[in-house]
């Protein structure tokens, strides 16, 4: 294992004999305008007992010089751990640590990023999980905490900014100054922060609490303060009333960040986000639900995952599962986004349930060795499953249970680490329900069940006659055989041309089979839906006249039922028993109108035409019929915006000149700089954009998204010199940023360009070890994810049958996209078996 890796076995035997009582780092950044400057100073001193004379801080980076009590002493450095040696056993210490850290392009430790607009420099940190070390010496892991006293040195002119407030500044040489923060409370490494830059801070208070909203100068212009801060007031008023005083001092900052790798990330006090949030264009209600739901995700780890630490990265899941949770209850509880659980629905639980089909799937409570797994582990399991299982929790036990037990948990272990037995005993103290089989059930099996129900009707009066909800358990012998679903079945009936609700049965699942017996008697239905309040995480198998109904009608349900019908619908696609074409024209026929939805919608659609059908015919309708959508959409309505973003996708790929929209023809349209480069991506990947013309449209939008947007264009185009010059600069180890490389790789795989990209199959595969090897995780997970060859699924096995000792989680990223081709293969072969469009057949 490489010493930059980090197993719980030896980080446990550090937890063990290791104390750290305080840290004080003191990182230097006047420099960082310096573009040739690739380091930064930093000093570390840590005060600790050891009760070993021997142990290791983790730091990347080069070490210059190691004081122990004053005491200098040799660097025994690998690149990745400082080896201490003859340390006093038993009795307090101070290790004092004098290093260079490096600036980083690609979102992890101290980010550096230089604005095109103005030339300004900005630098903010990133750590989750084990990134801290990329900046200071330090023991990374979750349960070694200890307070931080921060002191940035940079520009006079700029933001210093930590977890903390501001405590002293002195000037240190022209122009530069010292900050210190006061001292944080007890933390964990990967939740400190610092942010350095001319970025502009507006402010506001809440019960005595300062409020901060943060971001780029030439962004200020998108920074909606007003919402965001509506969003934080409604967010602070519930948690804390819920879970009691905001545990952080007397600051909370939000701050929106370029080049960001993830949507935000918790840090007390200065909570980062990415800039994605802040929206170029007239969000859609769905983006602005969406950004609310990650302001109060991340505001709920102030006291779930924040003031209470998992021990260990093997408990990552209950931190974000509980978070995710709270981001959609809260949404829609204290900021009014009534739609927000619908959302979850129809977006983030898809994204679970594909996870949890691959042969990678894993126990919401997973197994985690070592680091590497815990960074590949941060997946749709960990939040989504892991939220929707806390949701059916909820159901189980009530919402005021819940909510005690956590309120127990806080209490019991402030400004500490603790497991999920600590939370599970907190809730078992607050009711009476039986939660060990339940853990066993839904945290410890992976998987999901499949739920289909039987109605058969009394010939003499056409009433219902037995109703049987079916359940396939995960397999003999396997605990989650009894799993519990605590759930619904909707009975849908059509009247005119709309679904009703005709009646609705709770129920809770624990065997095979259940017949519901209080719809005996009851008229049949024209459409049976299981859990169609999604409050269990189940695929839902359709009956045939249940799934020919939806595909005509499936738009005049209430939202939620809507959305649980949409995913099943979605899993007849991927199951091969619904035609993608067929799909794609319930989705035209449903005038939804819930931009969630739609926009998930017509994501998922995209796909059905350009990776699961073999008909030119089916792209080329999904193009026309989108165009009509757009075309009839209320104009500068959202809909009309999300239909024309996806009739710009579909006619790169089945080509049809897009100019007519450039040129201001659909009324009402917002022609936002995003909109415009979604336009000349389409062109570009058609063969149709002149380099004149692209620079022409990066004149007129000369900033970071811009220049990111320029270069997807430019590797679309279906020009073989491109494709090869795309994929070396992707694949150039320090070259481009973590945007730049996500741009390389989106243009590199514009639809319809497979032939294109067909030479690189081979040399993907000889490649793989070496990328791997040489690249920074979050570059490298991005080169193998979007490098995987159409096509390539048997290579794939022979590669890993070749490659037994590869890096797991290097296997399990080549697992995921060989399955994900072998789906894509079966359902092209299922129509090629004459699966007939309209008629599909039943459902497995």
């Amino acid at each position: 294992m490489s010493s930059a890796n980090l197993s719980q076995q030896e980080t446990a035997h550090r937890a063990a004999h290791v104390d750290v009582h305080a840290y004080r780092v003191d990182v230097d950044v006047r420099g960082a305008v310096d573009p040739d400057g690739a380091q930064f100073p930093v000093v570390a001193a840590l005060e600790l007992t050891s009760q070993e004379p021997t142990t290791w801080l983790d730091f990347i980076g080069e070490v210059d010089r190691v004081l122990i009590d004053g005491e200098e002493r040799p660097v025994n450095h690998d690149g990745a751990r400082l080896h201490l040696r003859d340390l006093p056993v038993g009795r307090h210490c101070e290790v004092v640590v004098e290093a260079r850290g490096r600036y980083s392009r690609t979102g992890e430790g101290l980010h550096r990023f230089v604005d095109p607009v103005d030339g300004e420099t900005y630098l903010y940190t990133q750590y989750e999980p084990a990134d801290a070390r990329r900046v200071f010496p330090n023991m990374e892991q979750p349960d070694i905490r200890a307070p931080f006293t921060f002191s940035l040195t940079g520009p006079e002119a700029w933001w210093l900014g930590s977890n903390q407030p501001e405590a002293s500044r002195e000037t240190v040489a022209d122009g530069v100054v010292r900050v210190e923060f006061e001292p944080t409370q007890t933390l964990s490494t990967y939740i400190t922060c610092l942010c350095a830059g001319p970025y502009r801070r507006v402010t506001d208070a809440w019960q005595g609490l300062e409020l901060g909203l943060l971001c780029r100068k030439s962004m200020v212009q998108y920074l909606d303060s007003e919402e965001l801060f509506r969003v934080t007031k409604a967010g602070l008023d519930w948690f804390t009333g819920n879970f009691g005083d905001y545990p952080w001092g007397s600051k909370y900052d939000q701050i929106f960040v370029p080049e960001y790798n993830l949507g935000a990330m918790e840090n007390p006090g200065l909570v980062t986000f990415t800039e994605q949030y802040l929206f170029r264009s007239n969000p859609t209600p769905a983006q602005l639900q969406g950004r609310a739901n990650t302001v109060l995700h991340e505001m709920s780890h102030m006291w779930f995952g924040d003031l209470v630490v998992p021990r260990w990265w093997g408990d990552l899941w209950l931190k974000e599962s509980f978070a995710e949770f709270m981001g959609s209850h809260v949404s829609v509880e204290a900021a009014g986004f009534e739609e927000g659980w619908v959302n979850f629905a129809t977006n983030r639980k898809v994204g679970a349930y594909l996870a949890d089909s691959m042969p990678t799937t894993h126990p919401i409570v997973a197994d985690i060795p070592d680091l590497e797994a815990a960074k590949t582990n941060f997946d749709r399991i960990t939040y989504s499953k892991g939220a929707s299982a806390l949701t059916q929790l909820v159901h189980y036990v009530g919402l005021p249970a819940f909510l005690a037990g956590s309120r127990r948990y806080f209490a019991a272990h402030p400004f500490s680490s603790a497991t999920l037995a600590d939370f599970i005993a907190a809730l078992d103290a607050e009711t009476e329900r039986d939660l060990s089989h339940w853990i066993e059930s839904w945290l410890q099996t992976a998987g999901h069940d499949t739920l289909r129900a039987t109605v058969l009707a009394n010939p003499e009066d056409a009433t219902i006659r037995e109703l049987v909800i079916h359940r396939d358990f995960l397999g003999a012998g396997d605990p989650g055989a009894n799993r519990p679903h605590a759930t619904t079945v909707g009975l849908y009936a059509l009247n005119g041309h709309e679904l009703q609700l005709q009646a609705r049965h709770d129920l809770v699942l624990t065997d095979g089979e259940t017949t519901v017996a209080s719809a005996i008697g009851q008229p049949p239905p024209d459409v049976v839906l299981i859990n169609d309040l999604d409050q269990s995480f189940a695929r839902i198998a359709l009956d045939d006249a249940s799934r020919g109904v939806l595909l005509r009608h499936v738009g005049t349900m209430e939202p939620l039922a809507r959305a649980v019908a949409w995913t099943a619908l979605w899993g007849e696609v991927r199951a091969g028993d619904l035609p993608p074409g067929s799909f794609a024209d319930a989705v035209l026929a449903a005038d939804e109108q819930q931009t969630g939805v739609l926009a998930s919608l017509l994501e998922r659609a995209f796909t059905a035409v350009s990776r699961y059908s073999l008909d030119p015919a089916v792209a080329e309708a999904w193009r026309d019929g989108v165009r009509a959508a757009a075309v009839a959409a209320e104009p500068g309505s959202a809909g009309q915006l999300l239909w024309t973003r996806a009739y710009l996708r579909a006619a790169a790929l089945a080509p049809q000149d897009v100019r007519w929209v450039l040129d201001g023809e659909l009324s009402g349209l917002d022609l936002s700089a995003d909109l415009r480069w979604a336009a000349w991506q389409s062109l570009a990947a058609q063969g149709d954009a002149t380099d004149a013309e692209l620079d022409e449209a990066l004149a007129a939008d000369d900033t970071a998204a811009g220049r990111t947007a320029r270069l997807r264009a430019w590797a679309s185009r279906p020009e073989q010199g491109v494709k090869d010059e795309a994929w070396r600069r992707a694949h150039t180890v320090d070259g481009e940023s973590n945007d730049a490389v996500d741009a390389l790789l989106a243009g590199f795989n514009a639809p319809g360009q497979a032939g294109l990209r067909a030479p690189y199959a081979e040399r993907y595969f000889e490649d793989l070890e070496q990328v791997w090897r040489t690249h920074p995780i979050e570059i490298a997970m991005r080169l193998v994810r979007g490098g995987f060859p159409e096509g390539g699924q048997e290579t794939g096995h022979a590669w890993l049958a070749a490659h037994p000792d590869a890096p797991g989680t290097l296997v399990r990223l080549v697992r995921e996209a060989i399955h994900e081709e072998e789906i894509a293969t079966a359902v092209r072969e299922a129509q090629q078996r004459g699966l007939a469009p309209g008629l599909p057949s039943v459902g497995v």
